[in-house]
């Protein structure tokens, strides 16, 4: 005869605590959300429509807790500007890092490998988005002030990073003047492809900046090292990738 249910021993399994978070990791997931909710309210509205209101909804926060994280619209907007450069460049790394595996390919092919992957960077809605924020730092001093050289920091990751694709070529000052004219030419190019997204036009600009990449390419390698004499810094400020 089988126990009554009112008599069974029954075994009892606690319920598993997840460990409580600590105030600074709560912090962090929440400054997270708001970059995040920033980043994708500038890529979807562009800067005029991004708003606080707009921001803490996206978010899930009260307009006291962002305040509490930056004190100005203009501080979000910077840190927001570095967020969109953190994304844009770990993709460019990321892409990138599978052209530095050992091949068969040319020195020519990896050019322009490199140079597609960093136009597809280019034309992506996070960089339409950063290139909003600078435009409008132009007549807005403190934002203007915020962004700073965030741009300059991640152009420098990206000469960083040409530098492990191409390490015979790297302490030419030709190379990096090379990596500084290509940026700047497809910042002009990705800022004319947000009214003027004609892919054919873009298309013969990257051939050209491709072949002009290919030429410096052969006559750095064709320059001894030991022909090579240290120059002076430009005064020019950085190639920026925006």
């Amino acid at each position: 005869m089988s126990t009554p249910a009112s008599t069974r021993q029954r075994s009892v399994v606690a319920p598993s605590r997840r460990p409580r978070r600590t105030q600074s990791e709560r912090r962090r997931t929440t400054r997270r959300a708001l970059l995040d909710a920033t980043a994708a309210s500038l890529i979807d509205h562009g800067f005029a429509g991004t708003t606080t209101t707009a921001i803490c909804a996206r978010a899930g926060v009260s307009q006291g807790t962002l305040f509490k994280h930056f004190t100005s619209k203009a501080l979000l907007l910077g840190a927001a500007a570095e967020h969109l450069y953190d994304q844009l460049t770990e993709r460019f790394v990321d892409q990138f890092e599978a052209l530095e595996q050992p091949d068969n390919q040319s020195d020519d092919q990896r050019i322009d490998r490199a140079l597609e992957l960093l136009w597809q960077v280019f034309q992506s809605d996070e960089f339409g988005a950063s290139v909003e924020l600078e435009i409008a730092a132009r007549t807005d001093p403190t934002l203007r002030a915020v962004l700073g050289r965030v741009p300059t920091r991640h152009g420098d990751r990206v000469r960083q990073q040409s530098a492990l694709l191409f390490p015979r070529a790297v302490g030419h000052p030709s190379f990096d003047r090379t990596i500084d004219l290509v940026l700047e030419v497809m910042v002009g190019m990705a800022v004319s492809h947000i009214a003027d997204p004609g892919p054919e036009h873009y298309r013969l600009l990257l051939d050209d900046v491709t072949d002009l990449a290919r030429q410096a390419w052969a006559s750095t390698l064709a320059v001894p090292s030991t022909d090579l004499v240290d120059t002076p810094s430009s005064p020019v400020d950085p190639v920026r990738t925006s």
